[in-house]
């Protein structure tokens, strides 16, 4: 079958666009809206080939193979205005008239600090790097990715030349043998430190001495090397085991005043730029008090701890990853702070016993793992009495859901912002300011001074701050979260 041109196509949010071929439909990546493309139709799946009339909006990239990068191919302008246009239609129902603004990043390219890369061994059996590609296990060459920091480009090219010389084994996930499965790097923006991770499959390691020395001579500016040990057949990157090869077995990394320790397993913000861009948005928008109290939930290693403990009476930072709390605890020694908290447990299991005492909390900062918070974390903040929730997501889909929740506990949205994180993504990220509604509190005395039949109806008017036949219609019951007690 010779190559097909389809004109004018339509394309949404995620640049694909479908198309229909011998009645089967297919989804064609790395186009724009209103181009007119020629698909070539003689592979295993069809796929771009040409494109015919070009939007005014595309640039010349090689596009990335392994999925992610999505906007490769436009200009980051038009990226942003994509962004912008998509979470103002996702939020329509809590943003009412109000437009949601989105910051962009000044420069979109090499900002990432960390880089997992997976190893195989090329036809010329050299060792090679890349990530997995969109939907496999394949792993697609990539030594020069534009996202990641310069630094970690130049140490993974001359790394894979040390590990082909030195004739190191890749781990081969079908057999499960082989030595080396990934290399992590985590490089800081503003002290210039770097550290590697080989992640190995057991403890043994042949070839281990000389690849630290060949890596010493390369005078690459890595500060420490750590050994990873992952044994099990799983698609997590880290194992529990660590052993310290070279230098002190972490890096440090300057943001705004403070200096933070980050070990090879703590949670440290991606875009190190857009972090103090991010978490200083954040706390303007808490407007924290010297008498408040105020929890950081999912902490990490304690960044949004530190920068609200300047504004806060005291602050309490959970997270369940131990070795991130010890390290929060050390950053907060190395920062000379005296009013932080941080305690080793589950985000969840924490505001519910908080809950049961009726513990008094004036400020909620939560910045939950991408599949959102948990109903009884968000029931609970009702009984702490919080007088406002600063939510900081990286999934604008779970926020929504999550903001629905806040909704039937008399909360509602007050102000919602993007900082775009992850330029040339289909992510970014989002603060949500959530208030207490205090005229659901003065309706409720109202109800227990008369009684009256018309609380539910009244309530209503104020439960959802948002349309609410926009609430019927979504997929809000599709996301787990059923509630038989909802009757709008």
């Amino acid at each position: 079958m010779k190559d097909l041109v389809f004109k004018n196509i339509s394309v949404g949010y995620i640049p694909d666009t479908k198309v229909e071929i011998n009645n089967k439909t297919y989804l064609i990546h790395n186009v724009i809206d209103g181009e007119t493309i020629s698909v070539d139709t003689e592979k295993k799946y069809p796929e771009l080939k040409e494109v015919i009339v070009k939007s005014p909006y595309r640039i010349d990239y090689k596009v990335d193979e392994c999925g992610g990068a999505n906007f490769m191919h436009v200009t980051y302008d038009y990226e942003i205005k994509l962004k912008h246009d998509h979470i103002n239609e996702l939020f329509k129902p809590f943003r009412g008239k109000k437009d949601i603004n989105i910051i962009p990043m000044e420069n979109p390219y090499n900002y990432r600090n960390k880089s997992i890369m997976t190893y195989k061994l090329s036809k010329t059996k050299k060792i090679v790097c890349g990530l997995y590609e969109e939907y496999s296990h394949n792993v697609i060459t990539a030594n020069n990715n534009i996202l990641q920091a310069e630094k970690t480009n130049k140490i993974i090219n001359e790394l894979n030349r040390i590990l082909t010389k030195n004739k190191i084994q890749i781990y081969d996930e079908r057999t499960r043998t082989g030595v080396l499965r990934h290399v992590y790097i985590r490089a800081s923006f503003n002290t210039d430190d770097v550290m590697v991770t080989l992640v190995t499959n057991g403890e043994m390691f042949p070839g281990r001495n000389n690849v630290i020395n060949d890596l010493k001579k390369a005078n690459l500016g890595i500060t420490t090397v750590v050994q990873n040990i992952n044994t099990r057949d799983t698609s997590i990157v880290l194992g529990d085991k660590e052993r310290i090869l070279f230098g002190p077995g972490f890096i440090s990394e300057k943001v705004s005043n403070y200096k933070f320790k980050i070990s090879p397993k703590s949670f440290f913000q991606v875009n190190t730029k857009g972090m103090e861009i991010l978490y200083n948005k954040a706390l303007e928008k808490a407007n924290i008090t010297k008498n408040d109290i105020v929890i950081d939930a999912y902490c990490g290693v304690g960044t949004i701890s530190i920068f609200a403990s300047k504004y806060a009476k005291h602050v309490y930072g959970v997270e369940l990853n131990k070795d991130a709390v010890n390290d929060a605890k050390i950053n907060q020694k190395i920062n000379n702070i005296n009013n932080i908290t941080f305690i080793a447990d589950d985000a969840t299991n924490y505001m519910t016993k908080l809950a049961k005492v009726r513990e008094h909390i004036d400020v909620v900062i939560m910045d939950p793992p991408r599949d959102g918070s948990t109903k009884q974390f968000i029931n609970a903040i009702k009984y702490l009495n919080a007088k406002k929730v600063i939510y900081i997501s990286c999934n604008p889909d779970t926020l929504k859901r999550d903001l629905y929740l806040f909704s039937e506990n008399d909360y509602i949205v007050k102000d919602l912002e993007a900082v775009d994180m992850f330029p040339r993504t289909l992510h970014s990220e989002m603060i949500a300011v959530i208030e207490k509604d205090n005229e659901i509190d003065e309706l409720e005395e109202l109800v227990k001074r008369e009684n009256t039949k018309k609380y539910k109806e009244n309530k209503m008017k104020y439960i959802p701050k948002a349309d609410i036949e926009m609430m019927k219609n979504d997929k809000y019951e599709a996301n787990g979260f059923k509630n038989k007690k909802k009757k709008y």
